[in-house]
């Protein structure tokens, strides 16, 4: 996320902590108003059962414009060289998919920063479980030597939010961060410089701190956490998770996953949390972890009105003019895109290494991809 984050810290250092205004999540229908269009959100179907396979259904049946989402998905390759995989999934039905560059539906692809997403979904489960409060001091679940009392006040929602207050660049700390052996020590001797919870600091090394919490917090592993509460409920069996020197799972990236499963994570939060009658995680985290937490507005390109909610993005703009959505969103244009008023789900997988500073305007393109093709195809549903 290095080329990101030159353009996350120059436009938001001044971004204050705000009030949580989350975003809409498996609403119910409501009745239209008499001068309504009808085309308001989408009505929400059952939710489905993640731990199968995607069933499929033809464009039309789902509500595309057969013809724009079929040249969205023809034309994916040359507006995104790098691309490598593109998928829309809507009602909870696989519609489209299409792979590039060698890629096929079982090449698990390591998407970056979309791994945060997931990372903040293994503190929700132990938050439910009783085992981590947000609330809880940071420090009361990192035994370090380089503690220090200006840690004292950063709670685990600080981590969350990216407001922890520890300076962190991902251009000028990642590499280094990633060979200093040590994951958690290089992050604490770091200076603080904003009280927590008041800036927007966007930091992958405190998104390993979480992991290290939850290693901390459950019985086993983390990895073996996420494979039994999340990743096999699921249905994702074809997977890779790297672990850093501490033999703790990467909590920012470098999390492989197959298109269709990376759909999944994102069908998940659009369900509220559920995988058919099944509530893996409760419909309060999900709401505080896709929701705006934190205002981070114009960051430049990509999002136009941006927040952060756990370790996930949103969008008032991003599902089309006064469309709301939530994102995650990796480096070089890995993105899980939702969109809960179109009931939309839509993956993008490319290749990432050595595009540095080439970074944004190849995350811009696939956005823009998503957005303006794939997300106008989806025409909305009469209610």
């Amino acid at each position: 996320m290095r080329g990101r984050d030159r353009e996350v810290r120059a436009r938001s250092l001044t971004a204050v902590f705000c009030a949580a205004v989350l975003v809409a999540c498996g609403n119910p229908v409501t009745t239209p108003d008499p001068g309504d269009s009808g085309l308001g959100p989408d009505p929400v179907p059952p939710p489905v059962d993640l731990s199968r396979a995607w069933t499929t259904s033809p464009p039309g049946a789902e509500g595309f414009d057969p013809e724009l989402l079929g040249s969205a998905f023809a034309n994916a390759a040359n507006a995104v060289p790098n691309i490598r995989a593109l998928l829309a999934v809507r009602n909870g039905r696989l519609v489209e998919e299409a792979y590039f560059g060698g890629m096929h539906p079982d090449s698990a692809f390591d998407m970056r920063s979309v791994t945060k997403t997931v990372t903040a979904l293994l503190v929700g489960l132990a938050s439910d479980r009783g085992l981590v409060d947000p609330d809880d001091p940071m420090m009361d679940w990192l035994s370090h030597p380089s503690r220090r009392s200006e840690h004292d006040g950063i709670r685990v929602r600080d981590l969350l939010t990216m407001t922890s207050g520890i300076q962190w660049s991902d251009e000028e700390d990642f590499g280094p961060w990633a060979r200093s052996g040590r994951p958690v020590g290089y992050v604490l001797d770091l200076p603080i410089v904003a009280p927590p919870g008041r800036r927007f600091i966007y930091n992958t090394g405190g998104s390993h701190l979480l992991t290290v919490i939850v290693e901390n917090a459950v019985d086993g592993s983390a990895l073996e956490f996420a494979e039994r509460e999340l990743l096999g409920p699921l249905g994702v069996d074809n997977k890779r998770w790297p672990v850093m020197q501490d033999s703790v799972i990467v909590g920012g990236a470098a999390l492989a996953l197959r298109a269709r499963d990376a759909a999944k994570v994102g069908q998940l939060l659009l369900q509220g949390g559920r995988s058919g009658s099944r509530q893996i995680v409760s419909r309060a985290w999900v709401e505080a972890q896709i929701g705006r937490l934190v205002a981070v507005s114009d960051i430049g390109y990509v999002l136009r009105d941006a927040g952060y909610g756990y370790q996930t993005w949103s969008d008032r703009q991003g599902g089309g003019e006064d469309v709301s959505a939530f994102v995650m969103w990796g480096y070089g244009g890995q993105f899980v895109w939702v969109v809960p008023d179109r009931q939309l789900v839509v993956v993008a997988q490319t290749h990432w290494r050595g595009t540095g500073d080439h970074d944004g305007r190849q995350a811009d393109a696939v956005a823009d991809l998503i957005v303006h093709r794939v997300i106008e195809a989806a025409l909305p549903i009469r209610r």
